[in-house]
Formats: structure tokens, C-alpha cells, sequence
């Protein structure tokens, strides 16, 4: 009987075989990818926020976990290494091919150049040195006739020059300027002393001349 039908009916006949071969290459496919993607198999992320590194780095590895660095900050009230945060969060559920990202305690303070803080005004140099991270800020007053504006900078007691590395850490003193120091005036000449300086002058200048004609 199904040969007959083939038989008056190819068109449908090769048809269904179509969709029989697609139906089990698409299921072969979804099996495939279940066993790639690893599928239902789900791992409990493990808590390491406030563990050291190489604790959290034990416990991360023993579960089937990758783990990566993401960021780090530096804060000298917390032991260096410790974990701050982590991405999955502890106790939720994740692949074991999921990476799991750390963010830790510096080991080291961060470090940045020192920016250009002369001729500006103290309020703006301290600004600056704070927005940037820096914690120790001393303004020390010099005499100066420019008063409020910053005079030189110094790094634990020692002269710096702009771009210089620092750490945030470091001692910053500003040297600014008191304005109690008079401006130095311009030295008047008078008249009679500027016309003998200009006699002196002429006399010179005739002296060398004849001296010049002589040796010729």
C-alpha cells in the first residue's frame, strides 16, 4: 500500500523524508549544544567577599570556577589583598565555565603624576590634590609678595618638579605665598648720575675708536 502511494505521490514522499532529516539533524544539534553549554548543570558560586586572595582563589578553583582580577583600590584601613567584591555574587548559580571577577585591596597605593599646581591658588591646589586620591595635604606659608598662590610643592620634605610619580599616600606640603613681603621697587637713577654715566660712555666709545684708527 505505501509503495502504491510513493509510487502516485513522489513529490510527498520526498518531502517527508526532508523533514525527517531535518527533524534529526536539528535534535542531534540540540543535543550537541546542551553538552557544550553544559546545560542544567549549575554550580553554586562561592562567597569569598572579605577572604585574602589566596583563600578566595582556593575556594573559587575547588568549585570549577575561573577567576580574574577586575579591579582593585587601596584602602589602608583594610589589610592588602582582601576581597572586596565579587561578580557573580557568593551562593548564586552559575556554569562552571562562568569566570568569576575579584575586586581586591591594592597591595601597593596607587600612583599618579604630579599635576602643575604653581601660580594657582591654594584653595585650587588643594582641591586638585584631593580629587585625585591625595590624603596628606599640608599648606606651609612662605613670605612672598604674591599672597595665596602656590610657590613651589614638596613631597615628604623634598622639592618636586610636575609629572613627577608620587604615591597618594605621600606627604604633600604646598608653599604659598603670605603677601607680607613688599614688592621690590625699581631703582630710580638720577639725572645728574645718568648724565655722567652717558659722558663716560661717549669718552669710551671715542677712546676705542681713535685706538682702532692708530692701529690701522
Amino acid at each position: 500500500m505505501f509503495g502504491n502511494f510513493g509510487k502516485n505521490h513522489p513529490i510527498i514522499v520526498n518531502l517527508l523524508g526532508i523533514l525527517i532529516v531535518f527533524a534529526a539533524v536539528w535534535y542531534s544539534l540540540y543535543l550537541l549544544i546542551d553538552v557544550f553549554t553544559l546545560h542544567g548543570q549549575e554550580t553554586k558560586v562561592p562567597s569569598v567577599r572579605n577572604d585574602d586572595l589566596s583563600t578566595a582563589i582556593r575556594k573559587i578553583e575547588a568549585a570549577g570556577f575561573q577567576w580574574e582580577i577586575g579591579d582593585s583600590m587601596f584602602n589602608e584601613a583594610i589589610k592588602p589583598g582582601k576581597v572586596l567584591e565579587q561578580e557573580p555574587k557568593g551562593n548564586a548559580m552559575a556554569k562552571s565555565t562562568r569566570v568569576i571577577y575579584l575586586t581586591i585591596n591594592a597591595f601597593n597605593p596607587k600612583t599618579v603624576n604630579l599635576p602643575i599646581l604653581s601660580e594657582i591658588s591654594c584653595r585650587d591646589a588643594v582641591n586638585r590634590l584631593t580629587s585625585m586620591g591625595f590624603k596628606y595635604v599640608k599648606v606651609d606659608t612662605v613670605p612672598s609678595a604674591d599672597e595665596g598662590l602656590v610657590l613651589s610643592v614638596k613631597v615628604n620634605g623634598h622639592p618636586v618638579t610636575p609629572g613627577s610619580k608620587v604615591s597618594i599616600k605621600d606627604q604633600i606640603s604646598i608653599e604659598v605665598g603670605d603677601g607680607l613681603m613688599p614688592e621690590q621697587p625699581f631703582e630710580v637713577i638720577p639725572d645728574n648720575l645718568q648724565d655722567s654715566l652717558q659722558l663716560i660712555q661717549r669718552d669710551k666709545a671715542n677712546y676705542e675708536a681713535k685706538h682702532h684708527i692708530n692701529d690701522d
